[in-house]
C-alpha cells in the first residue's frame, strides 16, 4: 500500500468567499474527521490530483503533517471530493482519520485477467462484468491496490462469484460471497431458415 506524506495547513476561516479565494490560489478547503474529531484544513489542489491519480487512488494512506499554532500529525484516507457540476472542478475534500492498528472497510477495484476470448467466441458466449469493485475490511497498511479476478477457467454458461476471489493475507471480504461478479453468458444462435423460407427464396 502506497503511503504519501502530505504537508497541509489548519484552516481558521470558512464560507463561500474564503473557499473561492483559496481555489483562486490553487488551494482547496478540506476536513479531516474521525475518532470523534473534525479538523478544517487547506491543501494544494495539485496534491489532491496526485492522490486521485495514484495507483491506490482514494485508498492511498496519507501521512498528514498539519501545520498551525499547534502542529500535529495523523494518517487518513480520502473519502469524498465535492465536484462543481458545471466546471467539474474540485470544491472540497473529506479525509477520514485512520488508526494503522485498527481494521477499516474500503472499496477496492477488480482487475480481470486471462479472459478466454477464443473459447467464448467459438461457443457463442460473451463475458458480462457485473461488478468492477468489491468491499473489503483490513488494516489500513494492508489495503491492496486491487484484487485480481482470474477468468482462465470460466466456461460458457458459468459465473464467477465474489467468494471465489483469491484475497491477499489479512484481507476479509465484506461483499456477499454469493454476489456474481462475471457471467459467461451463452448467446443463442440465429435459427436456421425453414424449408418454406428456403423455397420462397429460391
Amino acid at each position: 500500500m502506497e503511503i504519501v506524506k502530505l504537508v497541509v495547513q489548519k484552516r481558521h476561516q470558512s464560507g463561500k468567499g474564503v473557499a473561492r479565494r483559496l481555489r483562486r490560489a490553487g488551494q482547496l478547503p478540506a476536513v479531516v474527521y474521525g475518532n470523534g474529531t473534525t479538523l478544517a484544513i487547506v491543501l494544494a489542489e495539485k496534491d489532491l490530483a496526485h492522490i486521485q491519480q495514484s495507483v491506490a487512488g482514494e485508498n492511498t494512506i496519507l501521512d498528514f503533517v498539519i501545520e498551525g499554532d499547534t502542529p500535529e500529525s495523523c494518517q487518513a484516507i480520502l473519502r469524498e471530493v465535492q465536484i462543481d457540476p458545471v466546471s467539474r472542478a474540485s470544491l472540497h475534500a473529506d479525509f477520514y482519520r485512520v488508526d494503522m492498528n485498527k481494521s477499516i472497510t474500503v472499496t477496492v477495484p477488480l482487475a480481470f485477467i486471462n479472459e478466454p476470448l477464443n473459447l467464448l467466441q467459438s461457443a457463442h458466449a460473451m463475458l458480462t462484468h457485473l461488478w468492477r469493485e468489491v468491499e473489503i475490511t483490513c488494516l489500513p497498511g494492508d489495503i491492496p491496490d486491487g484484487i485480481t479476478v482470474d477468468l482462465a477457467h470460466i466456461h460458457p454458461g458459468e459465473t464467477f462469484k465474489a467468494g471465489a476471489l483469491a484475497l491477499p493475507p489479512g484481507v476479509t471480504l465484506v461483499t456477499d460471497a454469493e454476489e456474481v461478479l462475471v457471467t459467461a453468458h451463452v448467446e443463442s444462435e440465429a435459427p436456421a431458415a425453414s424449408s418454406a423460407e428456403e423455397a420462397e427464396v429460391s
